[in-house]
């Protein structure tokens, strides 16, 4: 090779090298940023008129399962997120559903219907459907009912939760002052009532749909005008924020990225619509953070820590500039 070019090889590798990494890097913080809300997609399937829970498949890419309120025929409908198509419709039986609220999907695949809606507070026939993810096309399923007992009164029930970690299962009633959370046996059965746990918290009120966070980690519920995250070892409110605009916002679901939300409202012609998730602020404190602690703490983001990528082009280059140097200094003894 031509000493000449020899000489220009590794500094010319080096500047390669920098641009790409300065892109990757500029690629993953754009990814990762933040972003105003905005529509997705419109469900303009006439049979979806009155959307009241939203979840993500977690077999499918670019797929929701929604459910319409009370009046409606028991279907499940897999809509495909990036154009609101309906690309599946399941017909759900094993029960009378009269008031479907809330749909979930838990770690392994089964998909839950929460028939929990009682805007009169006297139904004493709620109910829980369990079927496996149906995923794309059109079926009929007899799903497993799960029937539900609450320890006080018949409250109106819209929002289930199911943390996609352990699968605990979580109720939240719809109130005007604050709802009451209620948490479900770890083991429920077919043939007798299921009696959840109040579990207090701080109320949130008029709750019409919540999500747990895709890590487990936080509790989000949404009402008509506000997103709320939550810790879901106390309940108690740890962020809010509006919810966009909508004619009545009914459902809400946590994305496979961990870094948005899907809202939907009732009404036909409805919008999906992406909302930034935000994570609450982890709270200052004076002592260093235990070992357990450690994955905790990783959650959160540090807007000063300086990115590895930086470290590894800097070795790269003084190592590049070491390595020039002394072959000029070589030349130069020689």
């Amino acid at each position: 090779m031509n000493p000449r070019y020899r000489r220009l090889l590794i500094p010319g590798l080096l500047f390669v090298l920098l641009v790409v990494v300065l892109i990757s890097s500029l690629a993953r913080r754009a990814d990762g940023a933040e972003s105003a809300p905005h529509v997705v997609s419109r469900m303009t399937d006439p049979l979806i008129r009155e959307s009241s829970g939203l979840t993500i498949s977690r077999a499918h890419d670019d797929l929701a399962y929604t459910i319409n309120d009370s009046g409606n025929a028991p279907l499940v409908f897999a809509v495909k997120i990036s154009t609101g198509q309906v690309v599946g419709i399941t017909r759900v039986q094993g029960g009378e559903l009269l008031d479907t609220e809330a749909i979930s999907i838990d770690r392994h695949g089964t998909l839950w219907v929460s028939d929990t809606g009682d805007n009169l507070d006297n139904r004493a026939d709620a109910a829980l459907y369990a079927l496996p993810e149906p995923g794309p096309g059109n079926h009929t399923v007899t799903a497993r009912r799960y029937p539900i007992r609450y320890p006080k009164g018949h409250p109106n029930v819209e929002a289930l939760l199911i943390n996609p970690r352990t699968d605990a299962k979580f109720l939240v009633s719809k109130e005007l002052f604050g709802g009451t959370v209620y948490a479900l046996p770890s083991t429920l059965h077919t043939d007798r009532a299921n009696v959840p746990k109040d579990v207090g918290g701080e109320p949130v009120g008029t709750v019409t749909d919540g999500t747990f966070t895709t890590d487990g980690a936080y509790a989000v519920l949404r009402n008509y005008g506000a997103i709320y995250v939550l810790d879901p070892k106390t309940w108690t409110s740890l962020h809010n924020e509006d919810s966009p605009l909508e004619p009545q916002g009914e459902s809400i679901a946590a994305e496979a990225s961990g870094r948005s939300l899907l809202v939907g409202s009732e009404g036909v012609d409805s919008e999906l619509i992406r909302v930034p998730y935000v994570k609450p602020t982890p709270k200052p404190t004076a002592s260093k953070p235990s070992p357990a602690d450690a994955s905790t703490a990783g959650d959160y983001k540090d807007s000063n820590r300086i990115d590895p990528w930086v470290w590894i082009v800097g070795a790269v280059v003084a190592a590049g500039v070491l390595g020039t140097g002394v072959a000029v200094h070589k030349k130069r003894s020689g």
